[in-house]
């Protein structure tokens, strides 16, 4: 397959967000873990600073906090790049990369401590671990309108301090330089301190922080039984895939089909159905979101094309345009499958009489079980179409249609809406657009009476892709990110950058979180088997 299209270059503006009002999230089903917070000793890391700082005669500012922050997690971020353990391997997502990457390659014979890392004051606690560590139960938020002036330590945080400083407490760096704000660290001291502090050195079952960080993601913070049930069916899914790399992409496909295009299969456990039953859901919202934001993507491209950034284009026009690009035969042509006899006038049943063929399946046979990866039309093989094809309106128009007919079939019957776990789909509420809504929309409307292909996708536009961009674009004043205006019966088309893409599933946080607390192996290599702490988890649920 192609390399997915970029969109031109040399239209600014805030790019996604056709994703951000469609998109969803697994924050419900993995709390306390974000897309950003990839290394879990970061929370020690950082609790360790602030105890230190605490236990300082220093002022208890702001300004004072960020002069003993910004030194020692540059030497920490330096270190990240120095260090030399063979846990290491690729080290990803390590706070000041961006700077500390390319200066520890030149190997210079001691780094200055002032030197400007990041541009944030807090760097890394302040963009991305600060929210998540006080979720835990390691720190108590403090600063303006809180009566303490800086964040501290909570008593479980001390712990967490006191059991990372026992790592690092006989180094040269801790005796010697710590201390000093404005200083030359040698080369060979930021090693032989990173060497004991490093990201990496988590994994070992001898880190003496390992145990209370273990126990924090296990046991505090918010829901914690339900990161537990995340990180069970995680390692569930590392035993069966052994031998395999699983990447984001794959882990997509496995919640979804229970297989993937490079050979990695899935069957849950009967321990870990629940937690899978809700990641399904999740990502079939992401197909549905998918399906709605390539629609608003296409029609934004569409009507910059056509000028609609200086003349206005009448939605006729659009509908018009639309009508021409549901050309299912060219859709069939390029999946490989038969053509069937479907235009704007077909009825919608028969696009989903279609679909049932195609999948080999009668109205009666359960779709969902039957509509695999090994079908040969599926929300995946779409999904790649469209990454490769953006500018196809058959496949960003009519497959498009087709997705959001794949998750009718295979959510549409109201025995689904009461199971336990339905509660995902139901989110998007408030004026979101959830796939509880459509689903039950489209089922009332199929039940009301015949309704035409061309119908369906005119109220999906009117009501599911203009209508939403405007509520959306409309809440962000005074920021403008309207990519179109409806004046009347007429389209103003915006020239903003438009991005395309799932969102962000938390995998690469949740797969590093697990193999750096010592669970299982990096999930990015083919050989990532469980540890005994992950197995014994795995199988007992929990651990003491």
């Amino acid at each position: 397959m192609d390399r997915p299209h970029v969109p031109a270059q040399g239209r600014a503006g805030s790019p996604g967000v056709g994703q951000r009002f469609l998109g969803s999230d697994p924050a419900d089903t993995l709390p306390d873990i974000n897309v950003l917070t990839f290394h879990p000793r970061y929370h020690s890391f950082y609790t360790f600073l602030l105890d230190e700082f605490w236990q300082r005669d220093r002022p208890r500012s702001h300004a004072a906090w960020v002069r003993f922050y910004r030194p020692r997690e540059f030497i920490f971020s330096l270190g990240a790049y120095l260090c030399d353990q063979p846990e290491h391997g690729e080290m990803r997502n390590v706070v000041g990369g961006q700077r500390t990457e390319g200066l520890a390659a030149r190997r210079e014979a001691a780094y200055d401590t002032t030197f400007d890392y990041i541009k944030s004051d807090l760097g890394g606690y302040g963009l991305y671990y600060r929210s998540v560590i006080i979720q835990l139960g390691l720190v108590l938020p403090g600063g303006r309108g809180l009566p303490l002036p800086v964040d501290v330590p909570s008593e479980a945080g001390k712990r967490v301090a006191e059991a990372f400083r026992s790592a690092v407490r006989d180094t040269v760096y801790y005796c010697e330089y710590f201390d000093q704000d404005a200083t030359h660290v040698p080369l060979d001291v930021i090693r032989a301190y990173i060497r004991r502090a490093c990201l990496c050195q988590l994994q070992q079952y001898t880190a003496p922080d390992r145990p209370l960080l273990l126990d924090a993601f296990l046991h505090a913070g918010t829901d914690p039984a339900a990161r537990r049930a995340t990180f069970c069916m995680l390692l569930d899914l590392a035993a069966q895939t052994q031998g395999v790399v699983v990447n984001e992409d794959v882990f997509r496909q496995l919640l979804f089909f229970g297989a993937a295009d490079n050979g990695a299969r899935y069957a849950p456990g009967d321990s870990v159905v629940e937690a899978y039953r809700r990641w399904r859901l999740y990502q079939a919202r992401e197909y549905y979101a998918y399906a709605l934001n390539a629609l608003w993507y296409h029609i934004c491209e569409w009507g910059l094309a056509q000028h609609g950034d200086v003349r206005p284009i009448h939605l006729n026009a659009l509908h018009a345009y639309l009508e021409q690009a549901l050309d299912f035969a060219a859709l069939a042509a390029r999946l490989n499958v038969p053509a069937p006899a479907l235009n704007v006038a077909s009825g919608f049943r028969a696009l989903l009489d279609w679909l049932q063929q195609v999948a080999g399946v009668s109205p009666t046979y359960d779709f969902d079980a039957a509509c695999t990866l090994a079908t040969p039309l599926h929300e995946h093989r779409l999904y790649c179409l469209a990454e490769q094809y953006r500018s196809a309106p058959d496949v960003m128009v009519a497959g498009m249609l087709t997705m959001l007919a794949l998750t009718y079939l295979r959510f549409g019957k109201p025995e689904r809406w009461v199971e336990a776990d339905w509660d995902i789909s139901c989110m998007g509420a408030d004026g979101r657009l959830s796939v509880d809504g459509f689903v039950r929309t489209l089922h009332r409307r199929l039940r009301s009476g015949p309704v035409t292909i061309g119908e369906i996708a005119r109220w999906l536009l009117e009501d599911y892709v203009i209508l939403q961009h405007q509520l959306v674009a409309t809440g962000k004043l005074p920021e403008n990110t309207f990519r179109f205006q409806r004046e009347g019966q007429r389209l103003h088309f915006y020239p903003l950058d438009n991005s395309l893409g799932f969102m962000n599933s938390r995998f690469d946080a949740l797969s590093t979180t697990l193999h750096e607390l010592g669970l299982c192996g990096d999930l990015r290599q083919a050989d990532h088997p469980l540890r005994p702490d992950g197995r014994r988890l795995l199988e007992e649920g929990d651990l003491p």
